[in-house]
């Protein structure tokens, strides 16, 4: 009974700390792909089908995994609370695997600011690299199993999860018998979803999205879309390169294997947000092998990590000028710049005033959420995302509408970021074609007949 308290409390005590570190950050640090994922996950929680009613581009257990939650309560606190048990959970297996060594992953937690926690499908596919590692290490015969997890992998992001597959038929090919069996546990979960998507009619979509629309999102988002970061680039291929060296020299570590797939995280985007993903797994890759002064090691690393989260913490709650979200529906505990927040009260009233609009701007999906609306691919309108030739698509589906009112953020069609996502040709069809009828508050109301 003692020891079942002393672990509760423990896991209770990973939790809040988690949660804690996620919520503070709000959704000002973290707008975009958290709110996109609120999004999809709302999407599902309201009956709508991925692919077929709304576009996604990687496969849809995390999203379904958050909605479960937000048939408790219809917050994005919840998603925040989805995230921080997966983040409780890869402390846990951490701990299990590498004991107090574990905490020098704070460097990277907190040097990167917490970007390695933001809720995205990458979190969830972390989490399935870390447990597949624990389970090679500690049930390596539960084969079926670890098939299934590897399943789940691709449920949650396709690309990285195709790659996962790789370590088992390099450590185990020789063992037919036990690469064939978890083959088997593979096939179960995507069989599931194969069902899932037949029965509601979005299996032409899925491929369209998420195979040959990956294309599109490569080309507009990748090298040929400038979503390439110099310096994290550099990052990136240095460590890279001695991941590979490291392998070469510790070939018969399963763990290197699984973690090298953690570099996946970088294609096609490199940014600090991919980053942070891949060093999480490029750090623990040195792990099992720090055993001179450990004890020191670790005491450093682990005092650095939270003075600078500290220090952190204090320069966002004091210099920010942070409040609470309360009148935003469905962002009522969620922390934001005060500034923001007053805009976007504002922005939603101007928007609400037209009948049945289409925001075209990263609003769409905050006033698709915040409003209770049905989603569709309006509802996240970034460059690669509708699918191969998907562009095209998209300004056909517009020319096919009638009496619909557009209002087009103008704040994102001028922005010189060239890390922009935002689709800056389907504005400029709206734009150049059909008759303007406002302007205010950045934005201009196209109306079409």
């Amino acid at each position: 009974m003692k020891k079942y308290l002393k672990n509760s409390l423990i896991f209770l005590s990973i939790f809040l700390i988690s949660f804690f570190a996620i919520e503070i950050l709000g959704f000002a640090n973290t707008y975009g792909d958290p709110i996109n994922s609120y999004g999809f996950s709302k999407a599902i929680s309201m009956g709508q089908v991925p692919y077929r009613d709304f576009n996604m581009i990687v496969t849809p257990l995390y999203a379904m995994y958050q909605s479960l939650f937000l048939h408790i309560y219809d917050d994005f606190i919840m998603i925040n609370i989805s995230q921080a048990l997966i983040v409780t959970f890869d402390v846990i297996l951490l701990y299990k695997l590498f004991g107090k060594k574990s905490l020098l992953l704070l460097l990277v937690v907190s040097f990167f600011t917490y970007m390695n926690l933001i809720p995205t499908y990458n979190s969830l596919v972390l989490f399935f690299i870390i447990l597949l590692i624990y389970m090679e290490n500690k049930y390596s015969d539960k084969d079926y199993l670890i098939g299934f997890i590897l399943g789940l992998s691709v449920m949650t992001k396709q690309t990285i999860g195709c790659f996962l597959i790789i370590p088992t038929l390099i450590i185990y090919r020789k063992e037919f018998k036990k690469i064939l069996k978890r083959f088997v546990g593979f096939l179960v979960p995507c069989f599931i979803f194969l069902i899932y998507l037949l029965i509601n009619g979005a299996l032409y979509n899925f491929f369209d999205l998420c195979l040959f629309g990956i294309f599109d999102f490569a080309s507009n988002n990748g090298v040929g879309g400038g979503h390439i970061k110099l310096v994290w680039t550099i990052i990136s291929i240095i460590t890279f390169l001695i991941a590979i060296i490291f392998l070469i020299k510790h070939k018969n570590d399963k763990n290197l294997y699984y973690l090298i797939c953690g570099s996946l995280f970088l294609i096609p985007i490199c940014d600090v947000v991919y980053v942070a993903f891949w060093l999480t797994c490029f750090m623990m890759m040195f792990l099992p092998y720090i055993n001179k002064h450990e004890k020191e090691i670790v005491r450093i690393g682990t005092c650095v990590s939270i003075t600078f989260s500290f220090l952190c913490f204090m320069f966002w709650t004091l210099s920010l000028d942070l409040c609470v979200t309360k009148d935003i529906n469905h962002f009522r505990y969620t922390l934001h710049r005060e500034g923001t927040y007053k805009n976007l009260l504002i922005m939603n009233e101007y928007v609400n005033s037209f009948d049945n609009p289409i925001v075209i701007g990263y609003y769409s999906m905050l006033h698709t959420i915040s409003n209770d609306k049905e989603f569709s691919y309006f509802s996240l309108l970034y460059d690669g995302n509708y699918g191969y030739n998907g562009t095209k698509g998209m300004i056909d589906k517009i020319k096919d509408m009638n009496n619909q009112i557009f209002i087009v953020s103008m704040i994102d069609y001028n922005s010189k970021n060239e890390f922009s996502q935002f689709s800056k040709d389907i504005a400029k069809h709206i734009m150049d074609n059909y008759k303007l009828i406002d302007e205010k508050y950045g934005f201009k109301v196209y109306y079409k007949e």
